[in-house]
């Protein structure tokens, strides 16, 4: 029996897919600087190279998420926390913290029990202190988080610390590799 307390998703290429769309140049730019960020700040510094006020950086970057990122399974939080209610899920992201309000309007808060973006922790994957801020957040030991993430340096800095993991590609049917994992015990 495994006794998980809290399942971590990764969102880009987990929980969401990226559409195929044409962008403005701008955009572009800024999609390839979502990644591992850190904070806010040096988002904002890059992207003044080429976007000189930051109102309009922040409603760009909140526009081209909004419109780029497409939500794989909908029912997936409601689904795990139905048959696993003691199960803590959060989504654990390197990303810019502007993509806050795409989460909370596509996935809700009554069955996400957190947020953690790598720009407002000020830490990133695969680095164990990322990892160690959840353990730390939730009070938990390395075996009672699952880690599900589909880049394979976050998976191996997960497991180096024991984190149980589940590395994710575009066939993953997520609920039922966690049911897999978990069993009915947990």
């Amino acid at each position: 029996m495994k006794s998980i307390k809290v399942i971590a998703f990764d969102l880009v290429g987990v929980l969401v897919t990226e559409k195929d769309l044409l962008m403005t140049a701008e955009e572009e730019r800024l999609e390839r600087m979502f990644g591992d960020n850190v904070n806010d700040s040096d988002y904002l510094v890059e992207a003044r190279k080429f976007i000189s006020k930051d109102a309009i950086i922040m409603r760009t970057t909140e526009e081209l998420i909004d419109k780029l990122y497409v939500v794989k399974d909908p029912y997936l939080f409601h689904e795990i926390k139905q048959k696993y209610p003691n199960v803590k899920i959060i989504i654990a992201t390197n990303h810019v913290s502007f993509v806050r309000n795409f989460i909370g309007k596509t996935f809700g808060v009554e069955d996400l029990d957190e947020v953690l973006i790598s720009a407002e922790i000020h830490k990133i994957k695969p680095n164990a202190d990322f990892y160690n801020h959840i353990l730390n957040k939730f009070n938990l030991l390395p075996n009672e988080l699952l880690f599900l993430d589909d880049n394979i340096k976050n998976i191996d800095g997960a497991k180096k610390i024991n984190i149980n993991t589940i590395q994710v590609n575009k066939e993953t049917n997520l609920l039922e590799e966690i049911s897999n994992f978990l069993g009915t015990n947990n």
